[in-house]
């Protein structure tokens, strides 16, 4: 079995721990409307999307929301709270 350099593993360790802690997962946005089919319009980052409401809330133009993004990956966005 090979030897590993402890002073190698402590910073890949490292550089994966400022990756995970550096992730975006949530996102505040701002409600434009309810496009009535369980989606909501909302602008997040200065962008219009339509994003599945995932909550029991209806929504009303100018309510903030919490946008969550499944595993971090944006194309999978869902609205989980009002704020």
């Amino acid at each position: 079995m090979e030897k590993y350099d402890e002073k190698a593993i402590t910073v890949l360790a490292k550089a994966i721990a400022d990756t995970l802690n550096n992730a975006r997962y949530d996102y505040e946005g701002f409600i434009q409307k309810d496009n009535g089919d369980g989606t909501c319009q909302v602008i997040v980052n200065q962008q219009r999307y339509d994003i599945k409401n995932g909550t029991a809330f209806t929504f009303v133009p100018g309510n903030k929301c919490l946008v969550y993004c499944i595993s971090g990956d944006f194309n999978r966005k869902v609205i989980i709270a009002k704020l």
